[in-house]
């Protein structure tokens, strides 16, 4: 496989207004991406595309070398795993009454509460213990804090042995600690030599990027204004350009740290 994803001149039009403008990008196998970008400019629009559930009004998507178009998209999202707030939101209400074991458990064949394949006890507390949710195993989902239904999906994830993340504003609602034991948590399991699991990090904090991933795209208005290798991509420029602000990135520690200068 030559590509993990591959957006080849894609656009995306709703009543009439283009939302994504001929959006050309690959992700290489062995590269992390961070998909940055104010409110507004496409992010959520190309993970819909790239998740299956739009379709583009021009161009051509592959993912993990399926052709959108000729491939069952059910199959293809099984392969996916997928972190957000909008799928918190929506297991809080429809299966918020689950326990947390079931809710991990239930991504090794994407069901929830139904068809759950067997799995050895010490598996399961392998993945609680790896997530930090061994005490929190018997509570129903919907009793977590935001940061614990974060980390939940994201073990659920794990759990189904994606071949592809997506972590879509993970951190959204999160406050400062919950925040840095999400990330905390993310590094270590990327570093961790279990998997190697290319990851898409969708946000608009650079203070959230950790030195893990390799290159960024940043989208303005429906457009790539810049991609490629993070030491050329995110740039105190390109951040100023997308946020319509004077911004200066500072690092410290591998982390990077956004300041607005005064006017």
């Amino acid at each position: 496989m030559t590509s993990i994803v591959e957006f080849d001149h894609v656009s995306l039009e709703r009543s009439q207004r283009r939302i994504l403008d001929h959006i050309t990008w690959q992700i290489r196998p062995g590269e992390q991406w961070v998909l940055l970008g104010p409110n507004g400019s496409g992010k959520t629009s190309l993970l819909t595309l790239l998740m299956g559930y739009e379709w583009p009004t021009e161009g051509r998507i592959t993912v993990l070398g399926h052709s959108y178009g000729r491939v069952d998209l059910r199959d293809v999202r099984k392969t996916l795993g997928w972190v957000s707030q909008h799928l918190a939101d929506w297991m809080t209400r429809d299966h918020g009454h689950e326990q947390v074991q079931d809710i991990v458990k239930s991504g090794i064949d994407a069901t929830i509460g139904r068809g759950l394949q067997p799995l050895p006890a010490g598996d399961t507390r392998a993945i609680l213990e790896l997530f930090d949710l061994t005490r929190l195993a018997q509570s129903p989902f919907r009793a977590l804090s935001q940061g614990e239904k974060t980390r939940a999906l994201l073990a659920r994830a794990w759990m189904a042995d994606a071949r592809l993340l997506i972590l879509d504003e993970p951190c959204s609602g999160l406050d400062i600690a919950g925040r840095e034991h999400f990330l905390t948590i993310l590094n270590h399991i990327m570093h961790s030599g279990e998997k190697a699991v290319p990851v898409i990090y969708v946000t608009h904090h650079a203070e959230e990027i950790l030195p893990l991933f390799s290159h960024a795209l940043i989208l303005k208005e429906g457009q790539i204004l810049a991609q490629g290798p993070i030491e050329s991509t995110l740039t105190s420029a390109h951040l100023s350009r997308a946020f319509e602000l004077p911004l200066v990135i500072h690092t410290r520690n591998g982390r990077r740290w956004v300041e607005v200068m005064p006017a």
